[in-house]
């Protein structure tokens, strides 16, 4: 029998006494270079991240600020359109222009500037059968509508419907209105007549337009702030409107 070779034994012998720890190839590490170029990555990623998620969600602020502003507009001009649409005028001969101090016609149009915070708003008076609901109950009735605009407490303009069935006096001081639009940046009425001539203000009472009343009102309302509005605009024709009286020299 052939003996095993002693260094054979002794070799053997050293590589069962090596630890498991021993017999693993060495792991290289991480410089400290590549952890600072990784945190800086997770820093960029994380930043962008967070950049989009705050773009989505002000941009779903914006479009929910807008979709409150258009339902809004929306609401204010289909109340105006209603009110226009049913406005009540006397027609000749009924209508007898005002004599020089005398009394005026109570279905009068009335158009004119207001001011409200150091700006000009348009302001419209006229009559109308249109009329919201008071306490559950419908109005009949012919009464008086005005639309203008005020300043709240805080700065803010809003625009106001003054709604009443008795307007035998006039009415000198608006304010306490429903409110129909917040946040008003400018408000314009523009009136068209028979021959779709544009005037700024109107007096149905007055001689400079032949004592008649518009054909048409074109309203253009814009909501927001300088910096962010949108802005609507609609024309109303009146159903029935009065010519321009021919009076004899």
């Amino acid at each position: 029998m052939i003996s095993p070779n002693p260094c054979i034994k002794d070799e053997l012998w050293r590589y069962q006494l090596r630890t498991p720890i021993e017999s693993r190839p060495a792991m290289p590490g991480f410089t400290l270079l590549e952890i600072l170029i990784a945190i800086f990555i997770f820093a960029v990623v994380i930043t962008t991240v967070f950049g989009s998620f705050n773009f989505v969600f002000g941009k779903i602020g914006i479009i929910q600020e807008s979709k409150t502003t258009y339902e809004m507009a929306k609401d204010c001009l289909n109340r105006i359109s209603i009110d226009l649409a049913s406005a009540y005028f006397l027609q000749s001969p009924a209508y007898k222009p005002p004599k020089e101090d005398g009394e005026l016609d109570s279905y009068r149009l009335v158009g004119k500037l207001s001011d409200a915070g150091g700006e000009d708003f348009g302001q419209l008076r006229f009559t109308a059968m249109a009329h919201l609901p008071l306490q559950q109950r419908q109005r009949d009735g012919v009464a008086e509508i005005i639309y203008y605009v005020t300043t709240d407490r805080d700065g803010t303009r809003v625009l106001r419907r003054s709604d009443r069935l008795d307007f035998s006096e006039p009415r000198d001081d608006l304010s306490g209105d429903p409110i129909l639009c917040e946040n008003v940046k400018t408000l314009t009425f523009t009136y068209i007549d028979a021959e779709n001539d544009e005037k700024e203000t109107w007096d149905s009472d007055s001689d400079e337009v032949g004592y008649a009343t518009p054909r048409a009102v074109r309203i253009r309302l814009e909501i927001g702030s300088d910096e962010n509005f949108h802005t609507f605009e609609t024309t109303i024709l009146f159903p029935q409107y009065r010519q321009a009286l021919k009076l004899a020299g």
